[in-house]
């Protein structure tokens, strides 16, 4: 099973690129998205985690093998990945793990509260990503990436980012084609990020 984190501020078309190019890469059954409750590498989020939520969930339909979890909103605090795996064992004990990363996340890899259990607990799949190179053995290593526990797939993805569509979105810019239909719509009849002081980060 794949896991996808992240704050999902808002979800788009790249974070869902990602998880079918990784499923299909990594010989994946299911992708299950985790949108965090803090987190811990950056500004908090703008919207609330329980728009988060309903943003992935809407954003998710029709796809059958895509899932979505509430195991971090629910925890609340910092989201450390490492906490979720754990959690993750526990209640699917049957399930092998794989923590899908874009290759601009896996580089702090090294900077993650307790790096060395995450890549026991789970192996790591690395999506490329618009503008980098990818991956060299040697930079993976120099994360604390163990290299023969790295899948690597090395495949165009969109290049949306989720601070330039909140960018847009407070200016009242088209973000069309960029967001799934549903997620747009949520945002626009929940009033979000029309006045995110976070606009930027």
């Amino acid at each position: 099973m794949g896991i996808l984190g992240g704050t999902f501020d808002p979800i788009h078309g790249g974070h869902l690129a990602a998880a079918r190019v990784a499923m299909v890469c990594a010989d994946l059954d299911r992708v299950l998205f985790i949108p965090s409750s803090r987190p811990p590498h950056r500004a908090p989020a703008s919207a609330p985690a329980e728009d988060r939520l309903e943003m992935a969930r809407l954003a998710v339909q029709g796809e059958p093998r895509f899932e979505v979890s509430d195991v971090e909103a629910k925890r609340g605090g910092r989201s450390y990945t490492v906490d979720t795996l754990s959690e993750l064992h526990r209640d699917r004990p049957d399930d092998e793990l794989f923590l899908i990363l874009g290759w601009d996340a896996a580089r702090l890899f090294s900077t993650w509260r307790e790096p060395e259990r995450v890549s026991r607990l789970a192996s790591v799949v690395i999506v490329t990503r618009p503008g980098l190179d990818a991956p060299k053995p040697s930079e993976l290593a120099a994360t604390g990436l163990p290299p023969g526990r790295v899948i690597k797939c090395i495949v165009p993805t969109p290049d949306v980012s989720g601070s330039e569509l909140r960018r847009a979105l407070a200016a009242g810019e088209s973000v069309e084609g960029k967001l799934p239909p549903a997620v747009d719509r949520y945002i626009a009849s929940h009033h979000l990020y029309g006045d995110n002081r976070n606009v930027g980060t």
